[in-house]
């Protein structure tokens, strides 16, 4: 829902969506929420006189006056509560579905393009646009809070070789599901959003042939890559209003809980629980990129190694899995039948059996007619496993796009 307010009625925790009344012709290049009081004196030192607040996305809650006594006061500030977002995506029919996997396959070709010149603009030595980055993490929140399958998808499709882009772009959008599932409030949700961004922006001013490397590096060159952290933070340091909660990813992100990560070693208690998740989430779609030294691994099996992974919070590992799904969305996985299938809707009440889409036969090697499968309601079939593409040469964004985007 939106409101019109006065810009004396504007408090820190209200979302902006849009400036309705200025002195002059003030462009506003982005929306957001109002984190301190400062922002609120710029607002009112640049003639905005009347703003449109969006109050779902607000961290503030909004009262209206039930008595004349309220009346000079009619957004009242009554208290700032953790709001608790149901993370289970809600079922839709296939048209709907179709729609909401093309404007999020859309979206990500768009945020491609828009780290690539951030990254290309770093390389150069010269200052990013941090603006075009904000509007950014606005639109993959909003994306996952529409329809987080649809762009959760996106994530297993691994389809170019710029691995730096894209592990960004997914960084971003599993802190974003992981931050929804747990029922943070809006502004934390906006942070790690932004936060999966620029967690590794440091890799694009290291050498290419140790980012690109498909060999396993040597003691040297792993050295060298875990400069980034230093170098991202430096980078992030410069934009004015970067939170506490984006400094704290990008510096602590590789730390483990067992004192194994880097740079500093730090253990449990010295990390903190938006840095471990970002831990997690890192590490999971590293995992999910296949590199020719040590082959590829599909997403259940990495689950499940992380879910016995000494380094990692075993707690949050388990409610990442339960936020994304043994069986993610957009993971390839072998039915009983024979067939192959991608994961296209989760079953709220039984994550193992999900909706799924068959295209491909096993025994014959040949693709077959696409068919959609709701594993719960068709019991006959189920799944064995979830397998990698590369096991069966086969083109999964292709076939993403021509059977769930009409592209």
């Amino acid at each position: 829902m939106k409101k019109i307010i006065l810009i004396e009625e504007l408090d820190v925790g209200m979302f902006v969506s849009g400036i309705t009344q200025s002195k002059g012709n003030l462009i506003v290049k982005s929306q957001g929420m109002i984190k301190n009081p400062g922002t609120i004196e710029s607002l009112k030192q640049k003639g905005i006189l009347e703003l449109e607040v969006d109050v779902d996305k607000s961290d503030f809650v909004f009262v209206e006056p039930e008595s004349p006594e309220l009346l000079e006061e009619p957004h009242q500030k009554v208290t700032t509560e953790k709001r608790t977002i149901q993370p289970i995506s809600k079922p839709i029919d296939f048209e709907d579905q179709k729609q909401a996997f093309s404007g999020a396959d859309k979206l990500y070709t768009e945020a491609k393009e828009i780290h690539s010149r951030f990254f290309t603009t770093l390389k150069q030595g010269q200052a990013p646009d941090f603006d075009s980055l904000n509007n950014l993490s606005q639109e993959i929140i909003d994306s996952v809070f529409d329809n987080a399958d649809a762009l959760s998808c996106l994530v297993m499709l691994k389809e170019t070789n710029n691995y730096l882009v894209e592990h960004a772009l997914n960084n971003s959008i599993l802190l974003t599901i992981f931050a929804k599932y747990r029922g943070y409030s809006q502004s934390v949700v906006e942070d790690l959003t932004m936060a999966g961004l620029l967690m590794d922006c440091g890799m694009a001013l290291l050498p290419n042939e140790l980012v690109k490397s498909n060999e396993e590096l040597s003691e040297t060159d792993q050295g060298l890559i875990r400069t980034h952290v230093d170098i991202s933070f430096e980078i992030a340091e410069r934009f004015s209003d970067v939170a506490p909660i984006v400094l704290d990813v990008i510096a602590n992100h590789h730390e483990r809980i067992d004192g194994s990560g880097y740079p500093k070693q730090k253990t449990a208690d010295e990390i903190s629980e938006y840095a471990q998740m970002a831990a997690i989430v890192d590490m999971y779609d590293d995992l999910l990129t296949d590199k020719p030294y040590r082959g590829s691994v599909n997403a259940q099996k990495i689950l499940e190694n992380m879910q016995k992974d000494a380094s990692l919070n075993t707690e949050l590992v388990n409610e990442f899995v339960e936020a994304i799904g043994m069986f993610p969305i957009g993971s390839l996985v072998a039915l009983k039948s024979g067939k192959l299938a991608i994961v296209v809707q989760r079953n709220p009440d039984n994550p193992l059996e999900p909706i799924v889409m068959s295209f491909y036969s096993i025994r014959s090697k040949a693709m077959t007619e696409v068919k959609r499968i709701d594993l719960k309601r068709q019991t006959s079939d189920k799944i064995l496993s979830s397998v990698s593409p590369e096991e069966f040469d086969i083109n999964l964004p292709n076939f993403f796009r021509n059977a769930l985007t009409g592209s």
